[in-house]
């Protein structure tokens, strides 16, 4: 991947948790952009999010599914690109992964301890 789809796709991830946290504090609490994924011709995005404290996450689904539109006209006035990609979301369980992996290590912390 290219230096600049690189910083195009970490330019998008920051501004979208950017406008989440300015525009949709109250909804949008326990969600967490974890990644944006830009195609080769700058078209489309693929916007991973993850939700936080075991939510299952449908009310995220139905949030990005009715201010999508939203999302992409105060990102289309923030990043100077020539074509404003199209923005498909995608629920993924980063943070649960992440807290699961931090619950094994300190149980391998305490194991360790006892010998």
């Amino acid at each position: 991947m290219s230096l600049r789809l690189n910083r195009v796709n970490e330019a998008v991830e920051h501004e979208i948790n950017r406008i989440l946290r300015t525009y949709f504090r109250e909804e949008t609490v326990r969600i967490t952009v974890v990644g944006a994924l830009i195609s080769q011709d700058f078209k489309f995005v693929q916007v991973k999010f993850s939700v936080v404290d075991g939510d299952n996450g449908c009310h995220a689904v139905k949030f990005f599914s009715k201010y999508k539109n939203f999302i992409r006209r105060k990102l289309c006035e923030k990043l100077q690109l020539c074509h404003m990609p199209t923005l498909k979301f995608e629920l993924t369980n980063a943070i649960a992964q992440g807290n699961h992996m931090i619950d094994l290590l300190d149980v391998i912390v305490k194991d360790e301890g006892k010998l």
